[in-house]
């Protein structure tokens, strides 16, 4: 078994749930009457227990062992198979699903803040249960009843395994260009099962050997339909044909071609997939013909949140080990006594500066994460119709950011963990190479983060006419106005107005471009809008945490463990605000440059 180096602090994520977003209002909803906030406690201390029991000791056997794949069969790290045991036994692959079906039915805000210690202990390993809750969360959603009885209870529990398959060889993000194919299958007596024929590829999870099943949903054009992606249906397509009594039928022509040699997650296989080489692969029509996009879109929407989730597991475990290994490492003397003896790296400025970096970075991704799926459990069980119409708006607003802003500056955030370890952190003997390796992906999964920026523009901002984004923007003003005289935060306040301002500017400019003929300067700015907006947000909820973290200290002793925490939580959000906000004023800068260099420039020129 490799080294464990799992270390995830559970304090924050307390903070998050219980005294920032209090989280115990959620009991008061009939999806969650049967729950304490003393469950809610032992479920999140049984997850740290699993995470660094069973998860964390195999995420370096995982990297270094990697997938086998040998003439259409793939295989997993071995220690892969006890960890799957753990988490479908005790309920931990679906823990929002449905627990008429194998689910927790924990509430979303939960279940995402203790997915991070999971993908923190063994991201690759992770991928294979995500992606089945939400493979039975669409069939749960749009599938018949035969459908959940067949599929959604064997997922949950980790009897199957799921994946979505999209991609092809000539079609990425650009998915309406797919060639797979649907055609009504006459023999099946059936008018929902087509024959399907096509080739995915870059599958997560497409193909592997821990569980004696694997669901696919695959979007195809059922032959005759329209072209794009307003002709796409969605199929569900097990590897084995199940029969309608649930047993296990032949093998459904579905075959692995090979798998990706890639740069990190090498416990996780990404697979080439053929579907129907023999004119044998049956698929299920899932929802309506042509309507496959918008039911895949409730998984991809679903797996957007889980790449913040990802990107903020990683993240914080190179924070972990910076931290430890700054606490230890002895080198060179203080900068302003060079003659003393050498110190422990974390008594050296620029070391600390990093280290609040990635403190300040992990603690505003989370909040925002937080935030999120808080709004989520809002958004379905609320019983008044106006707030869970208004949450759900904020959530749709709010799910690109998590997608791109973290999984991009959660690598950056990998970077200053392995500057802290210096030459070791270059080196497989410490897990920050991993974890850099590992991260890179997110930003590249789901639609890369520049589709995530124009997902945000084209189809968030102009949400009722412009009103959510709007709502949300007076929200900060509102709430710097209020508390601008603070005695410990206004430098922070006034800070987070005008950042706020100039994100709120970003809006106004992209309409007079889109108006003065100067649209190609909206694409050339759209990822920064996106990060600006991330930052105002964090900036936003860090100082909410701010005034409470000293309102709490009030109440304890300063030298406690509690007091500690609440005084490193207002540091933390000063060092937010006045070292990772004002990046918004240099975006902005740029953005009234109107520079179109990057166009104007010939192919030649590069």
């Amino acid at each position: 078994m490799g080294v464990n180096y799992f270390n995830r602090n559970e304090r924050d994520t307390k903070f998050v749930l219980f005294e920032h977003l209090n989280m115990a209002n959620l009991l008061s909803y009939d999806r969650y009457k049967d729950f304490s906030q003393e469950d809610f406690e032992m479920i999140i201390q049984e997850a740290l227990k699993v995470a660094k029991e069973v998860l964390g000791p195999t995420m370096q056997d995982g990297d270094r062992e990697g997938c086998g794949y040998d003439e259409g069969k793939v295989t997993v790290p071995e220690s892969f198979h006890p960890c799957w045991k753990v988490m479908a036994e005790n309920g931990w692959i679906s823990m929002s699903g449905n627990p008429e079906r194998g689910g927790q039915g924990l509430p979303a805000s939960l279940s995402g803040l203790v997915g991070e210690f999971f993908v923190a202990a063994n991201t690759a390993f992770m991928t294979y249960p995500g992606l089945t809750s939400s493979n039975a969360d669409v069939i749960e959603h749009y599938g018949t009843d035969l459908d959940r009885e067949m599929f959604v209870e064997k997922l949950n529990t980790g009897v199957f395994a799921g994946t979505m398959c999209l991609t092809e060889p000539d079609a990425g993000s650009d998915v309406g260009w797919l060639r797979t194919k649907a055609v009504p299958d006459p023999e099946a007596g059936d008018p929902r099962i087509y024959k399907i024929e096509g080739n995915k590829r870059f599958i997560t999870c497409g193909d592997h050997n821990l569980t004696e099943n694997i669901i696919h949903l695959v979007l195809a054009r059922i032959e005759g339909g329209p072209k794009g992606t307003k002709g796409i249906s969605l199929f569900i397509v097990p590897k084995i044909w199940v029969n309608p009594d649930g047993s296990l039928g032949e093998p459904n022509d579905v075959f692995c071609t090979g798998i990706e040699h890639k740069m990190g997650i090498h416990g996780s296989t990404t697979a080439s997939l053929s579907f129907g080489e023999s004119g044998k692969c049956r698929g299920i029509l899932l929802g309506e013909p042509h309507s496959g996009m918008a039911n895949m879109f409730h998984m991809m929407n679903e797996a957007r949140m889980a790449c913040g989730v990802q990107s903020l597991g990683l993240a914080a475990a190179a924070y972990d080990s910076a931290l430890q290994y700054a606490r230890e490492r002895v080198q060179g003397p203080p900068f302003t006594d060079r003659r003393a003896d050498r110190v422990r790296i974390i008594e050296h400025e620029d070391v600390r500066r990093m280290l609040m970096n990635l403190k300040a970075g992990t603690e505003g991704m989370r909040a925002m994460i937080g935030k999120l799926f808080f709004l989520i459990d809002v958004a379905l069980s609320d019983p008044d119709a106006a707030k869970k119409k208004q949450a759900a708006n904020q959530v749709e607003l709010l799910t690109p950011l998590v997608k791109a802003y973290c999984s991009d500056f959660g690598y950056n955030l990998t970077r200053d963990a392995m500057q802290v370890l210096g030459g070791v952190g270059y080196c497989a003997e410490f897990p920050v190479e991993q974890y850099a390796r590992d991260i890179k992906i997110v930003s590249i999964w789901e639609g890369t983060n520049y589709i995530q920026s124009l997902d945000l523009i084209g189809r968030k901002l102009p949400m009722e006419g412009g009103a959510v984004f709007q709502s949300w923007i007076q929200n900060i003003f509102d709430f710097t106005k209020a508390h601008k005289e603070d005695p410990d935060f206004a430098p922070d306040l006034k800070l987070l107005f005008k950042a706020a301002q100039a994100t709120g500017d970003y809006t106004m400019r992209f309409m007079q471009y889109f108006q003065g003929g100067k649209a190609q300067l909206i694409p050339l700015a759209a990822t920064r809008f996106l990060e600006c907006f991330s930052e105002v947000l964090m900036a936003h909820l860090m100082l909410e945490q701010g005034l409470i973290a000293r309102e709490k200290l009030q109440g304890v002793e300063g030298n406690s463990a509690d007091g500690y925490f609440y005084r490193g939580k207002i540091e933390t959000v000063k060092f937010f605000c006045r070292n990772i906000l004002p990046n918004v004023f240099a975006r902005y800068t740029s953005l009234q440059q109107e520079d179109t260099s990057a166009v104007d420039i010939p192919e030649e020129g590069f």
